[in-house]
């Protein structure tokens, strides 16, 4: 979901540079755009700026899956944090991401 995502939040991609981005292992990301291109999720095409560059790019279906995924993580979130208040829910997000971003790998 996360390559998804980026791809729909901020555009085409090189493959190494959403791999940096998402920092997710080039050869893992290969795979991973590998079976999005598979299903049609994400398509590839040359850079014009730089024909030895691929861009990735989202497809409509990618983005249909994408909002389908994004809607069932929702729902989820709902039904895990159904016990607390909405202060308190702020408080878990506000927490969480400086956890994430503490663990996140330093450039």
């Amino acid at each position: 979901m996360s390559v998804l995502a980026a791809l729909a939040d901020f555009g085409p991609h090189a493959q190494r540079d959403l791999s940096d981005r998402l920092s997710i292992d080039p050869s893992d990301m290969a795979k991973v755009i590998d079976q999005l291109a598979g299903t049609g999720h994400v398509g590839r095409a040359r850079d014009d700026a730089d024909r030895r560059r691929v861009l990735v790019t989202i497809t409509l279906s990618g983005r249909e899956l994408l909002a389908q995924l994004l809607k069932e993580t929702a729902a989820v979130d709902d039904i895990v944090l159904s016990g607390l208040t909405p202060s308190e829910r702020e408080q878990l997000h506000g927490l969480l991401l400086k956890v994430f971003t503490a663990a996140r790998p330093q450039s």
